[in-house]
């Protein structure tokens, strides 16, 4: 996966060190009848046509007007390709596919891969297809590092897994790659080393918090893990990075092959690792001071327990700063004081609605109004962006939007007429200019470049930008930008007098975040000329640039006043980003910068060199001295030893897939272009387990298959006895390619209850079909309609191995259910953690067509969320439910979800099973009626903690939780016998109240018995509880009383269950 680290480094989502975690969710996913009440969305806005090319070794899928995207990867993978195999001796042993977006906002409707892919992930590679998937977003160098990142994590894949999850699933391999291993050398061999990796090490090594290599985790997995190879690759070898991988392959164990391939240990390997960091980042304090050292610190990451405080926007007086910040766990715009940095007013809540899913943290751009009134901003607003123009002392909001693939950085021109900001659409990144009379946008670039940063003359006749257009100023048709060095940003500016672009900077560093002077002809703009990112002033007089700051880490985003006696930026220091201030900026200050050790050792360049060869020499490589006992020549599955040449259409299922094409362009040096067609392959089987508290345990095999593009996907899942009747089998087709989610399937489910003597065997048949309706990424309505067939036969042994039937019980339900679902939570490490969740169904059986069941439900579930600090959180819910008609379903109230075991007191008595065995609450009673309504009709209402299942039931039920969740355990270590490790233990506090009738609500009753009166519908408990997340599920322990009329209790009683959180 990878995390784009522009100015920086958002970890919003880490590579699952397990792939059952995802196996999991498509097990659960089978019982496709079942509400899924809650949950977020992912919402196909487009509906994207797909074709694809080809190049030597991948296939390239794009749309639309995509092909430029598509044909720059293939030049981009395949010279790549070149210098992964070279460091991993090994060639990949199938064709990889690469599906490329022309957004990021595009990307995230991938159905490739099931999870929402928040901002900040650039790309992602799966290992169910060994798929990669990635987005441009505008700039073709960090496209470019994307390729090569995602390339690098498919060749591992090939490597290690042989490039299926099926191997590890079946644990034909338990090899675990670390996640500073896997994305450090991803790291490494994409970018070898660069300014901004640099200052990342710089900073844990001057402030020595230089973590242990296993410590490795978080962003520093990507940099700290680069550093690492960097290292090992300086001091033994380039060749020791394939023997590495080697020896983990062979010997399933990561530590040993370090071990065997360099000598060292993990502890070793740290110790030296560190020095090797010290030494080369110690010299660079001489002559540098920190940030805070030479201007005033606003913001403090690390008071405030956050990470990132970023993209300031100090107002035209001079007294407020406009930022983003994800103080409160969420990415949110606030405004401070310029003064102390006090908060004053929080202006968007992001992450939490429709109009500000993301902030476009990694591109920002705010902007005050001249009156200083209002500001702007873009952000993601459902399947686009947008741009919002927001009064600060009300909150109301203006939103325009416009046909572009995305939006970012937006500037107000100091005269109020117009607004800058850079627009994607298809393959180029431009800077488009917003009239307020005209209500039309302006493209003023228009070209193939990665134009960024607009910014404003105090007159509003110039923009300032940057761009990667080297020379070409003026427009080229048909530039081939494969062809270019895109690598390096200058300064450039925009004259709307000429209509002309004139370059300012022309240096080998690059250049970003150039602001105009408000008094002078002037810019301050930040290089990372040296090594290290400074603020830098151009004086465009004297066409003459000089340096202000001189710091150890790095220097961003810097806003003046509109008198320009005050300049404020964002700062990276000691892991975190903050917003710094100084006076009077134009001040000649120039410093004297001396160059990194980084510059002077000149370790950003590749030791093979082979990332930039030409394309067309790949089959002639140097002679690298392979092994002879190389094994990237093995061939593991007979699929993957196909080497035929000629143009392969990988949609045809009736030709084999050749490795590697000879010719896949036409005789003009154009590329084939083939429509994509529906292909299925197998994604994994596996065997899984399930418990509820109905049933208890239940196994079954799962088959899974999907397309290229994740678009259909079918589930198959089964354990088969002796035939189909008396067999659990369940298929399952989604269709996820339209706005709608379609879901078909059929369930069997058979169980045999009994002795030789006699036995019951019970059969229940399901056919099905679910519409989900999402409306946005928290909101959807659902609408199922779904057939049942039930039956249980009992049968008694009448002769020698011969059965009669004796009872022969059935049910047919024909039933529909609407429902409407929000969510906007946020997760912790075992539920929810802050935001809300709701949730009302409807659900009818239909009394027509000979069904004889007549039920009508409504059930409405409402869960709020307080995140107190990072780590603490309150949860409160509330239900209720009412079912009528002839035949009205019941609710059972009591006891806790997956209740493993376990069990408590009732009235002061002891229970001797989790289920109330009262008559009316015994739902095993075969001689009731309504046996099977109840068994299988029923709805149970849980938890209730320190109460049996089916407590309290009727055909009404409501239900209050209440829970305060804090960490308890953050490490525990046992020593023997047992030495197991455990982590994030988090403790809870919880009372649960509520009650379930039939007609007339009771609270209370007179018991004759004891002479006392005592609770009669309502339930309450409360008591304690911790929960241990074990991977892929959370471990819960909970200790509750009952709480009994007139004050008293019931001893503690001890409940082991399963799930997450409610």
């Amino acid at each position: 996966m990878y995390l784009i680290a522009n100015y920086i480094i958002l970890i919003s989502l880490l590579k699952m060190k397990k792939t059952f975690y995802i196996i999991i969710s498509i097990f659960l996913s089978i019982n496709f009848l079942k509400t899924q009440n809650f949950g977020q969305n992912k919402v196909q806005y487009k509906n994207f046509k797909w074709n694809f090319i080809q190049s030597a070794n991948f296939d390239i899928y794009y749309y639309d007007d995509g092909q430029k995207l598509a044909e720059f990867t293939s030049e981009a993978v395949e010279k790549s390709y070149n210098q992964v195999s070279t460091y991993l001796d090994w060639k990949l042993k199938k064709r990889v596919s690469i599906i490329v977006y022309n957004s990021h906002n595009d990307f995230q409707q991938t159905n490739v891969i099931l999870p929402y892919m928040p901002e900040g992930v650039g790309g992602v590679t799966e290992l169910y297809k060994n798929r990669i998937v990635i987005p441009f977003e505008g700039s073709y160098e960090a496209f470019r590092h994307v390729i090569h990142h995602e390339l690098v994590h498919a060749v591992i894949n090939d490597l290690a897994y042989g490039g299926r999850a099926q191997n590890i699933i079946s644990n034909r391999i338990q090899l675990t790659i670390p996640l500073w291993m896997n994305e450090g050398l991803c790291e490494y061999l994409s970018s070898q080393w660069d300014t901004r990796a640099d200052m990342t090490i710089r900073d844990i090594a001057i402030n020595d918090v230089i973590p242990t290599i296993p410590q490795l985790n978080y962003y520093l997995a990507y940099k700290g893990g680069q550093s690492v190879w960097k290292f090992i690759v300086e001091k033994y070898g380039w060749q020791k990075v394939a023997e590495i991988f080697k020896q983990a392959k062979r010997t399933q164990n990561v530590e040993k092959a370090f071990e065997k391939t360099i000598g060292m240990n993990f502890v070793e390997l740290t110790e030296q690792w560190h020095k090797y960091i010290k030494k080369e980042y110690w010299p660079d304090i001489n002559g540098r001071s920190e940030i805070k050292d030479f201007s005033q610190k606003i913001t403090d990451h690390e008071k405030l327990s956050n990470y990132f405080n970023i993209s300031p926007a100090l107002s035209p007086d001079g007294n407020r700063i406009a930022l983003i910040t994800d103080r409160s766990g969420y990415s949110d715009v606030i405004i401070i004081s310029a003064e102390d940095g006090k908060e004053i007013k929080t202006i968007v809540k992001g992450n939490r609605s429709p109009d500000f899913e993301e902030l476009k943290l990694l591109q920002p751009g705010i902007s005050w109004s001249p009156d200083g009134e209002k500001i702007v901003l873009a952000s993601k607003a459902g399947g686009s962006d947008a741009l919002f123009l927001i009064d600060v002392k009300n909150g109301k909001r203006e939103k325009l939007t416009f046909d572009l693939s995305s939006i970012f950085t937006a500037k107000w021109s100091p005269d109020g007429q117009k607004i800058a900001f850079v627009g994607n659409k298809s393959n180029a990144s431009d800077i488009y200019v917003y009239d307020f009379k005209t209500k039309k946008i302006l493209n003023l670039t228009k070209d193939v470049f990665s134009d960024s940063e607009p910014s404003w003359s105090f007159d509003s006749k110039k923009i300032v930008f940057i761009s990667d257009r080297g020379e070409n100023i003026n427009k080229i048709e048909n530039f081939d930008i494969s062809k270019h060095d895109y690598s390096q940003t200058d300064i450039y500016i925009y004259n709307f007098t000429n209509n002309q672009i004139e370059r300012i900077t022309k240096s080998t560093f690059s250049e970003n975040f150039p602001t105009f002077s408000n008094k002078e002809n002037k810019l301050i703009y930040t290089s990372d000329n040296k090594g290290v990112w400074n603020l830098y002033v151009y004086d465009l007089d004297e066409n003459t640039s000089f340096p202000i700051s001189n710091v150890l880490t790095g220097v961003f985003q810097p806003s003046l006043s509109r008198d320009d006696s005050k300049l404020v930026f964002s700062g990276y220091s000691n892991r975190g980003w903050d917003i710094y201030s100084i006076n009077n900026p134009f001040n000649d200050n120039n410093l004297d910068v001396k160059p990194s050790n980084f510059i002077l050792n000149g370790t950003d360049k590749d030791p093979l060199d082979l990332s930039t060869i030409n394309i067309n020499e790949i089959d002639n490589n140097k002679n690298l001295e392979w092994s002879n006992n190389s094994f990237s020549n093995w061939i593991f599955a007979p699929e993957y030893a196909h080497y035929n040449d000629g143009i392969f259409d990988s949609t045809d299922l009736k030709k084999e897939e050749p490795l590697k094409l000879s010719s896949y362009k036409n005789d003009d040096g154009s590329y084939v272009t083939q429509s994509y067609k529906t292909k299925f392959g197998l994604d994994l089987v596996s065997g899984q387990y399930m418990y509820s508290n109905t049933w208890g345990s239940n196994g079954t095999t799962i088959f899974s298959f999907s397309d290229v593009l994740g678009d259909h996907r079918i589930l198959i899942g089964t354990e088969m006895v002796m035939d189909l009747s008396n067999s659990d089998y369940s298929f399952q087709y989604n269709y996820l390619k339209p706005r709608n989610d379609y879901a078909i399937g059929i369930s069997n489910i058979s169980n045999i209850f009994g002795s030789q003597w006699n036995f019951l065997r019970s059969r229940y048949f399901l056919l099905g079909l679910n519409i989900s309706r999402p409306i946005s990424r928290f909101q959807r309505f659902g609408i199922g309609l779904s057939n049942h067939s039930l039956s249980n036969k009992e049968y008694i042994l009448s002769g020698y191995n011969q059965y009669a039937e004796v009872s022969n019980e059935k049910l047919s339900v024909l039933s529909y259910s609407l429902n409407w679902t929000y969510d906007n939570s946020q997760f912790g490490l075992t539920g929810p953690s802050d935001g809300s969740r709701g949730n009302i169904q409807f659900n009818q059986s239909i009394a027509e067509f000979g069904y004889p069941m007549d039920f009508k439900t409504i059930q409405v579930d409402a869960r709020r969320y307080f995140r107190i600090g990072k780590l603490y959180t309150f949860a409160f819910r509330s239900m209720g439910g009412i079912s009528f008609g002839k035949n009205p379903q019941r609710f059972f109230l009591g006891g806790t979800q997956n209740w493993l075991f376990g069990n408590g007191f009732s009235n002061g008595v002891k229970d001797n099973s989790r289920w109330n065995q009262e008559s009316d609450a015994d739902i095993w009673n075969r001689q009731k009626s309504d046996y099977l309504k109840d068994l299988y009709f029923s709805v149970f209402v849980l938890p209730v903690r320190g109460a049996r299942l089916v407590e309290k039931y009727g055909n009404k039920v409501f239900l209050t939780n209440f829970e305060f969740r804090f960490p308890f355990v953050n490490y525990l270590a046992l020593g023997f016998p047992f030495r197991v490790i455990f982590g994030n233990i988090n403790g809870a506090i919880f009372v649960d109240a509520g009650a379930a009738w039939e007609d007339q609500f009771n609270f209370s009753s007179f018991n004759p018995v004891s002479g006392m009166n005592q609770f009669d519908d309502f339930i309450a408990s409360y008591g304690y509880g911790l929960r241990l997340n074990i991977g892929y599920s959370v471990l819960r322990l909970d200790i509750a009383k009952d709480y009994l009329y007139g004050g008293e209790t019931s001893p503690w009683q001890y409940y082991f269950s399963l799930g997450a959180d409610i």
